[in-house]
């Protein structure tokens, strides 16, 4: 593999600033509140300058929700590879991965989940459709893994579909709690344990009693 020239090297580094600029910005405000002139100021670039690596705000807010995703699905697609087990071992790896790289990247989290779901319910356009997509890939890539523990019969016959919403639900919704509790209550990797009991056992205390 060839060493990059210096001109694409900077033209690389230039871009990834931007990149992380506009995580910030988006995260704080939101699509529609964010400027290009604050991601500008904040990449310490002149505002006409962030046009020479995207065409626009809702070019660079796409970016950044489709390169941060990718890695998301990486990271994830990297932990389950390495699992060979059962299909609880499985979602054991993938709900550790998810809690684990959103616990690094909060402000993407709210990108990929709160300002995306604000967004889509403002805006019905081709752009609110590929972000969309976007979740809609991750979505589909937990379907399939829960669809091979049906066909093992190691979960009950469901929707694949609807069951990787309800499980993406649970693990966005305490990442959301321990974001707006100040993150005073320690790491997020801790709380895997209790989600799997939860998603394959249930909250009913076995020895109680039925009626």
């Amino acid at each position: 593999m060839s060493k990059l020239g210096r001109k694409e090297r900077e033209y690389r580094e230039r871009r990834s600033a931007v990149l992380r600029a506009a995580e910030l910005i988006f995260s704080k405000k939101g699509f529609h509140k964010s400027t290009m002139a604050e991601i500008a100021q904040i990449a310490e670039f002149a505002t006409g300058s962030l046009y020479n690596f995207f065409k626009n705000k809702a070019d660079l807010y796409l970016t950044v929700i489709d390169e941060r995703s990718e890695e998301l699905f990486q990271s994830i697609g990297k932990e389950i590879a390495n699992v060979k087990g059962s299909l609880e071992e499985r979602i054991t790896s993938l709900i550790k991965a998810h809690l684990a790289f959103f616990e690094k990247n909060s402000n993407f989290f709210k990108i990929f989940l709160t300002q995306r779901a604000a967004f889509e319910g403002i805006t019905k356009d081709e752009m609110g459709d590929k972000a969309h997509k976007i979740y809609l890939k991750y979505v589909d890539m937990v379907a399939e893994i829960i669809e091979g523990g049906i066909k093992r019969e190691e979960l009950k016959g469901l929707n694949p579909r609807e069951t990787s919403y309800a499980l993406l639900g649970m693990l966005n919704s305490i990442i959301t709690y321990w974001l707006t509790s100040g993150r005073k209550r320690g790491s997020l990797i801790p709380k895997a344990s209790a989600l799997v009991e939860i998603f394959f056992k249930g909250t009913t205390n076995p020895s109680s009693s039925q009626v």
